[in-house]
């Protein structure tokens, strides 16, 4: 009986390996992403007739506007608060990634992670109220960041054989 408790606790650490790996691979794969979709067009305004070309900007562009805006306490209490939270979600993949490098920071890492998840379904709030026109740099960076948030929503096996 012991010999199958043993085979499968090694099926088990075989799986958890698996998964750990897998993981560690997506969350390398999304900071590449990531980083990438910062030297893509991320926006556009809304074309109108009669106007021109709309102005298109890079995610750099978008991630150094938010984040600058985000220090004027105007537009904290204007429209664009929306568009103001979303320059907060690239500070807080840094946090989250730092907090990765501290295993017993679980807890608040996962947080930032949901804080995360909030922030984006705010921009996605904001591109629905006001033109502008998410292009493949947005997309690319969303999916960067669940990349690297994916490991969150896997169930990490608990060290040590199942009895």
């Amino acid at each position: 009986m012991s010999e199958d408790v043993q085979e499968a606790s090694m099926a088990q650490s075989a799986r958890s390996a698996t998964v750990t790996r897998a993981v560690l691979i997506a969350r390398i794969l999304g900071c590449f992403v990531y980083v990438t979709a910062f030297f893509l067009p991320a926006v556009r305004e809304v074309a109108t007739p009669g106007f021109g070309a709309p102005e298109m900007l890079r995610g750099s562009r978008c991630a150094w506007i938010t984040l600058v805006n985000s220090l004027s306490p105007e537009m904290w209490h204007s429209k664009y608060f929306l568009a103001v939270l979303s320059g907060w979600i690239n500070p807080l993949i840094l946090l989250y990634l730092i907090f990765l490098l501290l295993p017993k920071f679980r807890l608040p890492r996962r947080i930032v992670a949901g804080v995360i998840v909030v922030f984006i379904a705010s921009t996605w709030v904001f591109f629905a109220l006001y033109p502008l026109v998410p292009l493949v740099g947005h997309f690319l960076w969303i999916a960067g960041i669940l990349l690297i948030l994916a490991g969150e929503a896997i169930r990490q096996e608990q060290a040590g054989p199942a009895v």
